[in-house]
Formats: structure tokens, sequence, C-alpha cells
């Protein structure tokens, strides 16, 4: 049998069979050296089931290694410090520019408006650093 769980572990891509295959093959031959105790009944299922992990172990390794790379996780809790705090400084000025239009305070709107174009660059600039391309919206830090 264990010849032919090795020729299975062939099914698996070459780089989880070198990273897993000797593992592997240890604890089969571990189990199966516990089945074989319990009888052969016991040990013709383990082997049958086993066959059948191998394959669909294999298909699903396959599926997983054409998959395309993750893209970095952009959620606001895996974000830089830094990052976060830029885009907190964005959301603080757009309010309070809002806030200043709502009640006619036009120079001071302006005023944030300026303070706002300097965080964005800001921002901009810490995207570009870690990698993290501008989009339209932006990440909520609140």
């Amino acid at each position: 049998m264990r010849r032919a769980y090795k020729f299975f572990l062939f099914l698996y891509p070459r780089g989880h069979r070198d990273q897993f295959a000797d593992e592997m093959t240890q604890v089969f031959e571990e189990a199966a050296a516990e089945r074989r105790a319990q009888g052969r009944s016991w040990y013709v299922r383990f082997a049958l089931s086993e066959v059948a992990g191998l394959i669909g172990g294999a298909a699903e390794a396959w599926m997983v290694s054409q998959r395309p790379p993750k893209a970095p996780d952009t959620s606001p809790l895996f974000l830089p410090q830094e990052l976060r705090e830029a885009q907190q400084r964005v959301d603080a000025n757009v309010a309070a520019m809002v806030q200043a239009i709502a009640n006619h305070q036009f120079e001071r709107a302006r005023f944030l408006s300026d303070q706002e174009r300097v965080a964005r660059a800001n921002l901009s600039s810490l995207r570009d650093k870690y990698g993290i391309g501008d989009d339209p919206g932006h990440y909520q830090c609140s």
C-alpha cells in the first residue's frame, strides 16, 4: 500500500509534494500500522478512504495553486497606523469644511480646503510607500 500511496502523491503539484510528501507518508504509515492491528476490514476501509482523500486533496491543491495571488488586505484594521492617521486627517478636514460651508464660514472653508489638499497629498505618498493604490473612495478609519 505504501507504493500506491506514494504513487497517488504524484497527483499533487510539485511544490506541495516537495513540502509535504515526507510528512504525509510518515503519518500514513503510522495510521496504516494502527489499522492493520485492528483487522483486515478496518485496513481496507482505511486504505480506500486514504486514496479518496489523496485524490480530493490533490484536486484542491491544484485549484489553490492556480488561483491568482491574493491582494494585500487593505481593510482599516490591517493598514499601517500612519496611513490610518493620514486618512483620518483627510476625513476630519472634509467634515470640518462641510460644517464651515453649512454655517456660511467661507473663509474657514477655503482654509480647510487647502489643509485637505495637503492631507490628501500626504495620504497619497503614504499609499505609494505601502503599495496601496489610490482608489476613488477611501478607507473609513474612524
